[in-house]
């Protein structure tokens, strides 16, 4: 598996030295919304979809929702490095809409 190490990636968290993990840490992020009957939805803006379409998700609170996508988002990536192939990141992500929220979550592979 080819795997980029944190300080080679620019999509990484940029933790170096000493407190650098020994797995990789990929930064994915999340545009959520909550709508008017209270369900929340959530798309990863930064990851580009391929065949596999764009990863969305929707459930009843914003933990779900962070938890399915970044699941999926952990998956994809793993598959891609495993397949040697390079991550098609989204650089730079399309802006939010109005009405949804930015959030930046880590993922461990």
């Amino acid at each position: 598996m080819n795997m980029q190490s944190n300080s080679d990636n620019q999509h990484s968290l940029g933790i170096t030295g000493d407190s650098k993990p020994n797995v990789p840490v990929f930064a994915c992020l999340v545009y959520v919304h909550t709508n008017e009957d209270g369900v929340v939805t959530g798309r990863v803006a930064n990851l580009a979809g391929g065949d596999s379409g764009d990863i969305r998700a929707s459930g009843n609170s914003e933990r779900d929702v962070l938890g399915k996508v970044t699941r999926e988002f952990k998956s994809r990536v793993f598959k891609i490095l495993e397949e040697g192939q390079e991550i098609p990141w989204v650089d730079p992500p399309q802006p939010p809409l109005e009405n949804e929220q930015v959030r930046s979550v880590p993922v461990h592979l």
